[in-house]
């Protein structure tokens, strides 16, 4: 059935109802209720657009694709929503997926429709070739079919808009607290895929070697049974392939998911927890967590299919000349397996845990004990490494016996027990060819499954071992967390415009750090009105970081309460919170990201970013007096700092992150020791940039 354009494009007032039937078409996140849909005609804000993806329990990640991407784009992005643009107004087309080539559009009855792929193309490039009529023009007086017509007018508009930026869209995730039956996706069909075709692939071979052995032992190897062995064996090749094909698919779907998981539970983490796990523990599960990506995904699986092969292996010997005792037999070296196995596992998760422990230590060394270091004589420097590298060494040879006997006792030791078990057979002289040919087959199908079982299962030991060194990553993802309860209108914008309103409120505010006996706050009651500029000082040690932490929600107060706009955190949930109030930590709290010049100052904003954000960040830069740096590198704002990059002093470092704070265009403004790093002119110039663009301010400074 044929759609005009009009009922498949979602005007802006219904975008809400859109997302909403989208959500639930894929089984995420749940019903909205009752939402007010933004503004006719004005295309919603990001706040909004987040705020509204917070409502239906989705993610919602925005997408501004270049015109020669919009075709990978319809094909890989679903579910989505895309922008159209008509005579200045905003709708949307919403994007379900690709079946049979065709794309699947939700039409605004709630129904699934299939168009071409063209016809989506064209909409959505509508607004930008309409800027270049005189290629129509060019192409209007020359004579040429309609069809290398058609071919050179979209290579022009390829080679003049391709990287044209279209209007923004909005992909659609499951949030990462999501059921496992929905994060998972298509991930268990592709398991079971998985497990058929290798079944497939095993009995396939096993009846090639079954063909063979019988032929062998009649003394029967003619041209007949040359050529059925080798059709039997072509029937494999395809089988392979697709397993092979699924494997892939598998682990890149298994992997992503895995890695989306460990980020999200990193986030997480509080300040404290982040503080305590110091930064070698920190780099350890970073490396354990690609163990655990490149083993557990592939080492896992192929483990299973090792032991498919293993119950094949016992079915065809339970026909074979052996019968039920060779079964038994490989029962029992099953067994013996897994004791291996397992005693492998234990040696590997002390051997893991000291190498976390040494990364650690020299990180810490190399890092955070610099200044101690400097301080000791030279002859001390090393103290207490040879016990740690001995210990790890003797646990190192441990593993590499227990890992020897895994992969060398388990193929010989059952090839060995295996011609054992069939030599009464052979010595009867009764045995029938056929059975022994079976037998035969079975013998090499469990070989090739030990042979392989052995790999495997050091991969998933280790990756198990590398497991429990992330595990608390991926528990806290189900953490939960405070969703905002802001009507959605307000969203984006003030939700009160008193210009001389409250702004803060604390009533009796009291913190405690764990394990300390005394509190660093006590009933710390104060008020912050929109507009003010506050000094806060004190002494080291007084409380004035933990304050900070407290009013940007790093940290919940364990007494009292504190409100913002007369509404608490609960309200406004953790990031609604955050998004009003931001902070500009301590120096040696705040880093340069390596990414350009751009992307550090722009961090607290979305990213790419709009011509109008960077235009703003270079302006306010200027004020800052940091003009003259951008214009000594070579790329400007687009130059690479950090690390690897060009080199900021502690000075334009400390200018950067004031700029960072400001442009994030929030209610309050905290500035952690900003200052403390600028000479008395360059902080003056500072102030007066701050004093001119935070609405409501609060500098921590020492007395």
């Amino acid at each position: 059935m044929t759609r005009s354009h009009s009922d498949l494009l979602w005007p802006v007032e219904r975008l809400p109802d859109a997302l909403e039937q989208l959500a639930q078409r894929q089984g995420y996140g749940r019903a909205g209720g009752e939402i007010a849909p933004p503004a006719a005609a004005v295309e919603p804000s990001r706040v909004w657009m987040f705020a509204l993806g917070d409502r239906l329990g989705v993610e919602l990640e925005p997408i501004t694709p270049l015109y020669h991407e919009l075709p990978d784009v319809l094909e890989r992005a679903a579910p989505c929503i895309l922008q159209v643009r008509r005579d200045g107004v905003p709708s949307y087309l919403v994007l379900l997926g690709t079946r049979r080539g065709k794309l699947r559009l939700l039409a605004r009855d709630a129904t699934a429709v299939s168009v071409q792929t063209k016809t989506a193309l064209a909409l959505l490039r509508e607004e930008q070739e309409a800027t270049v009529a005189e290629v129509d023009q060019l192409l209007g007086g020359v004579e040429m079919s309609p069809r290398a017509r058609e071919r050179a007018r979209s290579r022009m508009l390829l080679q003049r808009l391709g990287q044209a930026q279209l209007r923004t869209g909005w992909i659609m995730r499951p949030r990462r607290t999501a059921s496992r039956r929905t994060l998972l996706g298509d991930i268990p069909s592709l398991a079971a895929g998985i497990l058929v075709s290798h079944t497939l692939l095993s009995l396939v071979l096993a009846g090639s070697f079954w063909l063979l052995g019988r032929a062998a032992l009649q003394a029967h190897l003619e041209t007949g049974w040359f050529l059925g062995w080798i059709a039997v064996i072509a029937c494999a090749i395809p089988l392979r392939m697709l397993e092979v094909w699924w494997q892939g698919v598998f682990s890149i779907r298994l992997g992503t998911l895995l890695k989306q998981q460990l980020l999200a539970g990193t986030l997480k983490l509080t300040p404290d927890e982040v503080r305590l796990d110091g930064i070698g523990r920190h780099f350890g599960r970073v490396a354990e967590a690609e163990v655990v990506e490149q083993l557990a995904v592939g080492g896992a699986l192929l483990a299973v299919l090792s032991l498919v092969d293993l119950i094949l292996a016992g079915g065809i010997l339970v026909l074979g000349a052996g019968g039920w005792p060779q079964a038994m037999v490989l029962v029992l070296w099953v067994v013996v397996a897994f004791v291996l196995a397992r005693r492998h596992y234990g040696v590997q998760r002390a051997w893991s845990s000291a190498r976390v422990e040494i990364t650690h230590d020299l990180l810490e060394r190399m890092l955070g004990h610099r200044t101690r270091l400097a301080q000791l004589p030279l002859e001390r420097w090393h103290d207490g490494e040879d016990i740690r590298l001995s210990s790890y060494s003797e646990i190192s040879k441990v593993m590499d016996r227990r890992t020897m006997q895994l992969t060398a006792l388990l193929r010989d030791g059952w090839l060995v027990l295996a011609l054992l078990t069939l030599l009464p057979a052979f010595s009867s002289g009764t045995a029938n060819p056929s059975a022994l040919a079976v037998s035969v087959g079975g013998i090499l199908l469990a070989l090739r499954a030990f042979d392989e079982v052995a790999v495997y299962f050091q991969q998933v030991s280790q990756a198990a071992v590398s497991f429990e060194q992330i595990r608390d990553l991926l528990l806290a993802v189900g953490r939960p967390e405070l969703e905002s309860k802001v009507p959605l209108e307000m969203e984006g914008g003030k939700p009160t415009d008193a210009a001389s309103g409250t702004l803060i409120e604390a009533r009796g505010v009291t913190f405690r750090h764990d394990a300390r006996t005394r509190p660093v706050l006590e009933n710390c009651s104060f008020q912050i009105a929109q507009g003010d500029r506050i000094l806060l000082e004190g002494p080291s040690g007084g409380g004035k970081s933990t304050l900070v932490s407290l009013l940007t929600g790093l940290r919940t107060p364990q007494g009292g309460v504190m409100l913002l706009h007369a509404l608490d955190r609960a309200t406004f949930g953790s990031s609604g919170w955050r998004k009003r109030i931001t902070a500009a930590p301590q120096f040696h709290e705040n880093h340069v990201l390596s990414g350009s010049f751009a992307y550090n100052l722009l961090l607290g904003r979305e990213w790419p970013t709009s011509p109008e954000l960077r235009t703003k960040a270079a302006a306010l830069c200027k004020e800052l007096g940091l003009d003259e740096l951008i214009a000594k590198m070579p790329a400007g704002l687009e130059e690479m700092i950090g690390e690897t990059g060009w080199q900021l002093s502690h000075g334009e470092k400390s200018r950067l992150y004031i700029a960072r704070t400001l442009l994030q265009g929030v209610e309050l403004v905290i500035l952690d020791e900003s200052f403390a790093s600028l000479d008395p002119e360059t902080m003056r110039v500072a102030q007066r940039c701050v004093l001119n663009h935070a609405k409501a301010l609060v500098v921590v400074s020492h007395p």
